[in-house]
């Protein structure tokens, strides 16, 4: 059982937090702002750490994300989180998406884990592990749209997938990932780890990055912030921001804001 108080005090919580969509937003927004994405130990140290990350145990989870105050990609932050809302009376499960890629296609449906979560019989994505720019509040998996931080999200239906899509201030509808609407059981993703960190290159966002690429990234009240490799991405007001980061002393302090540190960790 984790330590649901000292959880909460972490995330900066206090009070009853009962299994409604009110209490499901307060903890989705603060887990963003408060446990970032940083997926540099899992770069360095290979396929293994992945597959470890995908069946953590959520008491070595909490302390390390919590007790230890470090980041973690989305098989540790959304298998937390799910263990989070499971105690507290929420109806969780893991869904599977697969994240579109450079050629507008998708990846496989293995390649982002989340959660979905029913409240009053509608569905919600529950997703503190995708680095975005991406929603910062659960999203009804519903065609309404629904406006964060200056942008539109919305969920729609294609085939036997529902597909994530946001809108900024200006241009057009962008697809994030898709899923289908069933739950997936940890032992789906036993060995998969090896196939992505062996890959040569991978895609995000539209973009072609090496497999040695770290990636942090943490909410703020406002919006999202970024760090891929040293290309900083702003989002916020419906307008995305990129600026390459070239001084070393200025990339460590994004480094330290980004992971909530006092001073930089080691960069890659």
């Amino acid at each position: 059982m984790l330590d649901i108080e000292a959880y909460a005090a972490h995330l900066g919580l206090s009070g009853p937090l009962e299994p409604t969509l009110e209490t499901l937003r307060a903890l989705h927004k603060r887990h963003l702002m408060t446990v970032p994405f940083d997926n540099a130990r899992h770069v360095h140290k290979g396929a293994a750490v992945w597959d470890e990350a995908a069946g953590a145990d959520p008491q070595e989870l909490f302390e390390h994300l919590i007790t230890g105050r470090n980041g973690g990609v989305c098989h540790e932050l959304n298998g937390l989180f799910r263990t989070l809302l499971r105690q507290l009376g929420f109806d969780v499960f893991i869904l599977s998406a697969g994240i579109r890629g450079a050629d507008q296609q998708f990846g496989p449906d293995l390649d982002h884990m989340l959660n979905g979560v029913r409240i009053d019989g509608e569905l919600y994505l529950a997703d503190v592990g995708y680095v975005g720019p991406s929603f910062v509040e659960p999203l009804h998996v519903s065609p309404e749209i629904q406006e964060q931080n200056g942008f539109r999200f919305q969920v729609v239906e294609d085939g036997d997938y529902h597909i994530v899509r946001r809108q900024g201030a200006t241009g057009d509808w962008i697809p994030v990932f898709r899923f289908r609407d069933e739950p997936r059981e940890l032992t789906a993703w036993d060995g998969y780890a090896a196939s992505l960190t062996d890959r040569a290159e991978w895609e995000w966002e539209g973009q072609q990055l090496s497999s040695t690429t770290v990636i942090r990234g943490r909410a703020f009240e406002t919006g999202q912030k970024i760090l891929i490799g040293r290309r900083h991405v702003i989002s916020e007001n419906g307008t995305e921001t990129f600026k390459t980061i070239i001084d070393k002393q200025a990339y460590e302090d994004l480094v330290a804001d980004i992971l909530r540190t006092e001073t930089a960790r080691a960069a890659a």
